[in-house]
């Protein structure tokens, strides 16, 4: 019987917080990781997708990330710009270059939206918005 390596052992590790936060913060950049927000939500919805250990997921982000940062180097209007400003968690917006960033919870939606569709990741939104 052959014995499996250490990477295939750890890959086959069930998803948690501070996993996913790991596997998230190896591919993007430290400024991502911005307040305190609950992943648990996150993982419960990875989980609805097949999405169970850590290889699966790691493949997830690696799939979608070039996607992501270009998204998120997109420059916006400055009234977008101040917008989310005033409505959303300040830290993830630079007002001086008229970009903003994902959250750790938001770079893992992001990927499943690109993998599995908008009106799948998000059905309450398909009513009526």
């Amino acid at each position: 019987m052959r014995r499996s390596n250490a990477r295939a052992r750890k890959d086959l590790q069930a998803l948690d917080p501070p996993a996913l936060r790991r596997v998230v913060l190896s591919l993007f950049r430290r400024r991502n990781d911005y307040g305190s927000f609950d992943v648990s939500g996150v993982i419960n919805q990875l989980r609805g997708f097949g999405v169970e250990n850590l290889k699966q997921f790691r493949l997830l982000m690696k799939k979608h990330r070039r996607s992501i940062l270009v998204e998120e180097r997109r420059k916006m209007p400055r009234a977008e710009t101040l917008h989310l400003l005033e409505t959303s968690y300040p830290n993830g917006v630079d007002s001086h270059s008229n970009t903003s960033w994902y959250a750790v919870t938001g770079l893992v939606r992001q990927a499943l939206c690109r993998e599995f569709g908008d009106d799948r990741v998000f059905p309450e939104a398909e009513g009526g918005g």
